[in-house]
């Protein structure tokens, strides 16, 4: 669990499990401006506003293209820091996302607020074994973010592979691009083409498509 609160310019996020998950917390902490921390309990950083993903959406009915990408990389990365920590993510949610406007000291290219998302429950993260994660009980399939394998689970415990967690965060971004959750439900990779064509032939068109292959041993995320 990870708590955030506000103090002037400044913000604290309280977490627990920082001695499970360390790779995964400096991830989350890479673009941030640390003024000071506790390690593994708590750190504070500067920033102008912190607003979650829901609300956000709310606000701007669909992310733009600088959003969407800074949102797959920086939660990407949080997701590979999480994987040298033996554990994997698969039950993605908006509510669980917050974006950070940053100091216009950390900006990137000098233009415009820089911005960093960040994933803020580690309820659910998943212990590695071999490339697989297991889930051992019931869930709710009429969430959005599933991959394919997940959908299809008809028992339990089952593995799941590790390269889920890329489809589901793809899934995510997606969502974040139309926000039209009748479709992104029934997709496959043939319509996906047709669901992203408004960032056609981007370096993100082509990273999602790469982390939305049906076969879980074709998944590749990689943004070049």
């Amino acid at each position: 669990t990870c708590t955030l609160k506000k103090n002037s310019n400044k913000f604290t996020l309280n977490y627990e499990n920082g001695e499970k998950f360390p790779n995964f917390f400096e991830k989350l902490k890479k673009k941030l401006k640390i003024t000071k921390e506790k390690k593994g309990k708590s750190f504070t950083f500067e920033g102008i506003s912190v607003e979650s993903l829901p609300h956000l959406l709310s606000r701007k009915g669909t992310l733009s293209y600088r959003h969407l990408k800074h949102l797959f990389l920086d939660i990407g990365k949080q997701l590979e820091g999480l994987e040298k920590d033996n554990f994997g993510h698969l039950f993605f949610r908006l509510e669980d996302i917050v974006r950070v406007e940053l100091d216009e000291t950390t900006q990137e290219g000098g233009t415009g607020k820089d911005i960093s998302f960040l994933y803020l429950n580690t309820d659910n993260f998943l212990p590695l074994n071999d490339k697989f994660l297991t889930i051992s009980r019931p869930f709710d399939k009429s969430k959005l973010f599933f991959s394919p394998e997940m959908k299809n689970i008809n028992h339990f415990p089952v593995n799941i592979p590790i390269s889920s967690q890329f489809y589901g965060l793809s899934l995510l971004v997606s969502f974040c691009l139309r926000k039209d959750d009748t479709k992104i439900k029934v997709l496959n990779l043939d319509n996906f083409r047709q669901y992203l064509s408004s960032i056609e032939n981007t370096k993100l068109y082509w990273a999602l498509l790469r982390c939305l292959q049906l076969d879980p041993d074709d998944r590749v995320y990689l943004f070049i």
